[in-house]
């Protein structure tokens, strides 16, 4: 499952979150998380599962240009079940009201 939230309100949250699961040995989660305060910090955590079949690696990677794209991606290889990656990506684009 690969879901993607954002929230701009001068210039809120970005959040995408990949999860994928290894048949044998569980889940296995990354999370990226953004936040434009004019225009702030990135964050990128990656948590490994699959105990016997080695590591997962999160990037997230932003640019906010007056305000563009936010990129999450998170991939996983599992030496004896094949590589699985999920990707979510968000866009933020400003809304202006009359």
């Amino acid at each position: 499952m690969v879901y993607s939230v954002t929230t701009c309100a001068k210039h809120g949250n970005v959040k995408a979150e990949a999860s994928t699961a290894c048949a044998e040995h569980g889940n296995v989660k990354a999370e990226a998380s953004t936040a434009c305060a004019e225009h702030g910090n990135v964050k990128a955590e990656a948590s490994t599962a699959c105990a016997e079949h080695g590591n997962v690696k999160a990037e997230a990677s932003t640019a906010c240009a007056e305000h563009g794209n936010v990129k999450a991606e998170a991939s996983t290889a599992c030496a004896e079940h094949g590589n699985v990656k999920a990707e979510a990506s968000t866009a933020l684009t400003e809304v202006s009201t009359t």
